[in-house]
């Protein structure tokens, strides 16, 4: 399979290859935004609070996954310019384990420590109940806000920057509208929210996992992964 990022780039390439990942930040911020413009308006001001008291936690993950997917990526884009396809296949599903795993580990923690994770954050009285039906639904969906975050960022060194574009897009647009549905529609209240939000994770992700796992129609798909002790 042919190397997408073996190419000359000139500055007009480069931007174009750039433009989609920077877009993907960009939707990918305004997530929790969406969320507090359909709770204020639908709910209450306690519900808009509630998730801006829990959004560090969420901040938290998106910045872990951030990381593995960055850093992984760099390791990844060596291995192929260095003509290691193999490693770098093995390397991007070890990452991507790595990354399951530790979303696993992040829910079942979350929902071991709930309360006292809200209470640390700051959430009062009056928003406690508020903060827990937001919460106790966002960290279910942890292992998908970490895979959607490193498809993110391999879609770009497998050489597909628009096509995780669109998935994002796909995503964001069904949290939007699955916000209207479940708050407005179905008054589900701020669970409705975290609903529509985990299901706007998901759908990337999984496409993700399609692509990569089942389609495998470049050359970075998952293999058996290798533990390795040095990565350079």
């Amino acid at each position: 399979m042919k190397n997408s990022l073996g190419k000359d780039f000139t500055i007009w390439t480069l931007l174009k290859f750039t433009f989609a990942p920077t877009v993907m930040m960009i939707f990918m911020a305004l997530y929790t935004m969406i969320d507090g413009v359909f709770v204020s308006n639908l709910i209450n001001d306690y519900a808009l609070s509630a998730i801006n008291i829990v959004y560090p936690a969420v901040s938290i993950v998106v910045a872990v996954a951030i990381m593995l997917g960055t850093g992984g990526s760099a390791i990844i884009a060596k291995n192929m310019g260095e003509g290691k396809e193999q490693e770098a296949r093995e390397n991007f599903s070890l990452i991507c384990i790595f990354g399951l795993i530790l979303g696993i580990l992040i829910a079942i923690i979350g929902v071991i420590f709930i309360d006292n994770i809200i209470l640390l954050l700051g959430a009062t009285d009056k928003l406690f109940d508020y903060c827990h039906d937001y919460a106790a639904i966002i960290i279910m969906f942890t292992p998908m806000a970490i895979f959607q975050m490193l498809f993110q960022n391999f879609f770009v060194t497998a050489g597909k920057p628009q096509l995780g574009l669109i998935v994002t897009l796909i995503g964001g647009l069904a949290n939007i509208v699955l916000d209207y549905v479940f708050v407005a529609i179905l008054q589900m209240g701020i669970s409705g929210a975290a609903v529509a939000t985990g299901i706007g994770y998901s759908i990337p992700a999984i496409y993700g996992i399609y692509y990569f796992g089942i389609k495998k129609k470049t050359l970075l798909h998952f293999v058996k992964p290798v533990l390795r002790h040095t990565y350079y």
